[in-house]
């Protein structure tokens, strides 16, 4: 919902970027840069779940930060559900995984209301 509302807003002012020229571009270059660091922000704090296998327990699930099990994608206090792609990225550098990462569904996790 944010990422929409942020998106939009940027498109509005590159829209204005494009009409306008001198101060008012300048406010509108001040503004691009606030909405594209809250952005960056709300991207870099996205959470996704790491789909291996079809099927409900086909969910990569981290126990404590090192042991790796495949289930479904509930939280839970033991087990980790939902990532960061920098999370994600360093899963995929582990050479003891033999996941094929080209066909692993990720997909966002929806914001909690």
């Amino acid at each position: 919902m944010y990422m929409k509302l942020i998106d939009d807003q940027i498109n509005q002012l590159e829209a204005v970027m494009d009409v306008h020229e001198g101060t008012p571009a300048i406010l509108v270059e001040d503004a691009l840069s606030w909405l594209y660091k809250v952005r960056g922000q709300i991207l870099s704090n996205q959470k996704y779940t790491v789909q291996v296998f079809p099927g409900e327990r086909g969910y990569l699930n981290v126990f404590q930060g090192e042991d790796i099990v495949l289930n479904n994608i509930d939280k839970d206090s033991d087990f980790q559900t939902h990532f960061t792609q920098e999370e994600i990225d360093k899963l995929k550098e582990r050479k003891d995984l033999a996941i094929d990462w080209d066909k692993a569904i990720i997909e966002p996790v929806k914001a909690e209301n």
